[in-house]
Order: C-alpha cells, then sequence, then structure tokens
C-alpha cells in the first residue's frame, strides 16, 4: 500500500518526533545531549532546564553497580553494529519516575548515539541492568592530538602507548583500511630490528592483544586485533570506533551537501566533522615517517573544511564565526601565506588592531626561521582593504 502524497495537513518531522509517548534523545560521540523530544523532556525534567547536558549527569555514569560502571552505554552503543537490547536504569535522586527503560542504537549516517526511552519503575522484578549488555566488548580510538584509547568492558591505562605494542596500534590505525603484513610493521616500525625482527613484531602484536583484552583467555580469538591470511594482521571495524573515520564520513557528507546547493546541510556536517579535529593527527608521534602521509590528508581535509565555513560565515554575513574559522585554518596551516593574509586582514577589519599586529610579527619570525623569506604584505596594505568582499565601506 502507497502512502498518499503529503500536503499541508501532514505532519512535519518535528511534529511526529514531539508527539511520540516514548522519550528519544540524540548524543554526539562524547554523549552530549544533541535532541530531545518532549516526552523525553517529561521524564527527565533537567533536559528542559539544562540541568542536564550529557549521557553522564543522566545516567550518574561510574555509579556503583550501575550500568556505567565499565563503560559508558552510549559509547557503547556508538560503536555497535545494532541496537542494543533494552535494559534498565534507576535513576538517582528520587526523580519521577525512578526507572527508564532504555534501548540505544549508533544514530543512521552520523555520528553518535540514539537512545528510546520509557517509564519504568524498581520495583519492576523483570531483567535488571546488566553489566555486559551487547555482544562483545567494543572500543575507541581517539587519535587527533595524544592518543587515546578506552575499552568499554575494561580499563586498560594509557602508559603501554609509547611503548611496541602502542606503535603497532598506531600503524595500524593509519593503515585501517587494509591488511598488514607483519613484515610492513617491521619495515617502518623497527627497519634495524635484525633477524628476530619476525618474532619480536608477533611477540609485540601477542602483547597489544593482552592490553586491549585483558580478560581475554589465552587462546581465544582476538576481538580487535584479528589474523588474515598469509601472516597480516588487520584492526575490526566492527568492534572499533576511529575518530579520524568519523570525521571523514562528515567531510564527505559536507561535500555531498554542497554539491546539493545545501548550505546549512554542509555547515552542520563541516562543523561536526572539525568537532572531531582537536589536533594533529597522532601528535605524539611526531617524528614517525609511517603516519605522516595520513596525517597530511586529514590536515588537508580539515583545511578544505574550515574554508568552506569561512565562505558560508561570510555568505551570512557573520564575521565572528568566519573569523573563528580563519584562526583555526591559520593555526592548522602556519606557513600559509595566503591564509595569514586573510587572517589578519579579518582581525583588522574587526577592529583587532593590536592583535593583527601580534600576529603578523609571529607570521613574520616563523616565516624567516623556517623558509628564510619575508612575508609578502605588510599591515599596512591590509589596513586599507576592506576584510572580505562584500564589507561596508
Amino acid at each position: 500500500m502507497s502512502l498518499p502524497p503529503s500536503d499541508e495537513s501532514t505532519p512535519s518531522a518535528d511534529e511526529l518526533l514531539h508527539g511520540l509517548p516514548y522519550g528519544v534523545l540524540a548524543l554526539d560521540p562524547d554523549g552530549q545531549v544533541l535532541r530531545a523530544n518532549a516526552a523525553a523532556r517529561d521524564l527527565i525534567p533537567g533536559l528542559a532546564t539544562d540541568a542536564v547536558r550529557c549521557c553522564h549527569e543522566l545516567f550518574a555514569c561510574r555509579a556503583a553497580g550501575g550500568p556505567c560502571t565499565r563503560g559508558c552505554i552510549v559509547a557503547r552503543a556508538s560503536v555497535a553494529s545494532k541496537p542494543a537490547a533494552e535494559i534498565r536504569i534507576d535513576t538517582t535522586g528520587g526523580t519521577f519516575p525512578g526507572a527508564l527503560w532504555v534501548t540505544a542504537a549508533p544514530l543512521k549516517d552520523a555520528e553518535g548515539t540514539i537512545l528510546h526511552l520509557r517509564s519504568g519503575s524498581r520495583s519492576d522484578r523483570r531483567r535488571r541492568s546488566e553489566e555486559r549488555w551487547e555482544t562483545g566488548p567494543g572500543l575507541r580510538i581517539h587519535t587527533f592530538g595524544r592518543t587515546q584509547v578506552e575499552a568499554l568492558e575494561d580499563s586498560i591505562g594509557s602508559d603501554w602507548l609509547s611503548q611496541r605494542p602502542g606503535q603497532i596500534l598506531k600503524y595500524l590505525v593509519c593503515e585501517r583500511e587494509r591488511v598488514v603484513m607483519v613484515e610492513e610493521i617491521i619495515e617502518s616500525i623497527w627497519p634495524d630490528g635484525g633477524p628476530r625482527g619476525v618474532s619480536n613484531a608477533r611477540f609485540g602484536i601477542h602483547r597489544l592483544r593482552m592490553k586491549l583484552e585483558p580478560r581475554r583467555a589465552p587462546h581465544d580469538s582476538s576481538t580487535f586485533i584479528v589474523s588474515r591470511r598469509g601472516g597480516g594482521y588487520a584492526l575490526d571495524r566492527e568492534r572499533i570506533w576511529i575518530d579520524a573515520d568519523g570525521f571523514e564520513r562528515a567531510i564527505v557528507q559536507g561535500r555531498a551537501a554542497m554539491r546539493s546547493l545545501d548550505p546549512r546541510g554542509a555547515g552542520e556536517h563541516l562543523e561536526r566533522a572539525m568537532r572531531f579535529y582537536r589536533g594533529t593527527f597522532l601528535a605524539d608521534e611526531p617524528y614517525a615517517h609511517w603516519a605522516v602521509d595520513e596525517r597530511h590528508r586529514l590536515a588537508g581535509l580539515a583545511g578544505y573544511a574550515l574554508r568552506v565555513l569561512t565562505a558560508l560565515a561570510r555568505e551570512r554575513d557573520d564575521p565572528d564565526d568566519a573569523l573563528r574559522h580563519l584562526q583555526r585554518l591559520a593555526e592548522l596551516d602556519p606557513l600559509d601565506s595566503n591564509v595569514h593574509r586573510e587572517f589578519i586582514q579579518a582581525l583588522l577589519g574587526a577592529g583587532m588592531r593590536s592583535q593583527a599586529k601580534r600576529r603578523y610579527e609571529n607570521f613574520a619570525h616563523r616565516i624567516w626561521r623556517e623558509l628564510g623569506e619575508e612575508p609578502d604584505f605588510d599591515l599596512p596594505s591590509l589596513s586599507s582593504k576592506r576584510p572580505y568582499p562584500g564589507d561596508p565601506p
């Protein structure tokens, strides 16, 4: 049976969302509440007053005996391939209704999690919140800035990330789209390993697996680092969430929106991409030659996003937002003369002359130190120009 064509009487998506009798919450990968329908605000009064802004406040994260003792349920759902089983969560502080039945699922075509909430009761004798409520553990890897790894079922620490197991993990992240042979690992990370290189690399893989899954039995298959025929290794992408993947997907969606002449959609996708980009890719491996290509590729995508966001801000006559994106772009490309000219000119246009002078002097010093050159522009020439086309005289 086909649906009737829509007309003015057809309810909008917002009307449908707020008309649902059950609560619906959308959260970003960090657990921040993006959107809540009317029923969710009724079930959780703090949502209406902004007293609850993230899932940690919603579920008393890490509380003894609670669902988040070992890991955030929203983070778990974000790396899952399907919705989790419904669980009961007892709310804290005597708030109505005292308990919630919660279903968590990854958002489709976006980064984050959607929660379905319905009223529960603490006296309900049915299944309570289970510690291991999804099929198998999950792993989250943050690569922008210093590397951070979170196993959602275990506390695994971080000291080992600067050691051999951590280097292998970072190399596999760089090559996450393919299977990596053990000889490649040796040649890339320890080219002077000598005749024991293969055995040392395989032992490094073994140690990495133990770091990521400390409760795994010795002869059980690894959940995260899988072996391939012929002596290769790869990350299990179904079990692992990597911020660089979310960043790149948001860039792709932003580009598609630009091609569809949807500037608002493009801006939303590209803003989300830049929320992922919190620093240089694998910043704790600054001299690793095997990370250079991926670092430059991702930085290039970030530069594209910032340039588009700057242009979109100017189109909607928002110089403050344009200046914000230009500042990040200047930090991303510290030797790009065109970027710094545009940024300093925007500072002058905003009346921030002292800051413009400091930025110019810092850029001139850096470009001389790094390239032995002087800037191809000066402050007086920029002061006589408009910050960008369309500015009032």
